[in-house]
């Protein structure tokens, strides 16, 4: 298995940061239901440990601020990060707004079983979070292949 690091949380997860055999990928849910009868797929691409070690220091400061949340500490206008980590916060969505992308020249497509996920708040607990992907030769539903360059 691999570990989950973040993720986006949409009626399910739609997209984060992972690893794939240990090296740190950008993973983006593909799925379109009309296309795809509903099965969950996605595309992961790998990225440079200097944007991995950022999305940790980024996923930490929005955990604190949702920590906050949840103990009716803060409200919604903070919205991500608490007021004193405001600026570093948005400094690091900054930079990787850049860096965490999908690399058509290099991506796996996939789908993935996540484990630790607290489904009552849809967000993570204090365990550590797994995926286990499972590689596909094409999205679901499609007939073009890509290559696996990760």
């Amino acid at each position: 298995m691999d570990r989950l690091y973040s993720f986006d949380w949409y009626d399910g997860i739609r997209g984060g940061v992972a690893t794939y055999n240990g090296q740190p990928c950008y993973f983006e849910s593909q799925c379109v239901d009309i296309f795809t009868q509903g099965v969950d797929w996605f595309k992961l691409s790998p990225i440079s440990n200097e944007a991995f070690e950022q999305e940790i220091e980024q996923w930490t400061l929005w955990r604190k601020y949702d920590a906050a949340f949840r103990a009716g500490l803060v409200g919604a206008e903070h919205h991500p990060f608490l007021p004193e980590d405001g600026e570093k916060g948005e400094e690091l969505q900054r930079r990787l707004n850049h860096q965490l992308v999908i690399d058509e020249n290099n991506v796996l497509i996939a789908q993935a079983e996540f484990f630790g996920l607290d489904e009552q708040i849809k967000q993570a607990d204090e365990a550590e979070l797994e995926v286990r992907w499972t590689i596909l030769s094409a999205p679901p539903s499609a007939s073009w292949r890509t290559s696996y360059d990760i």
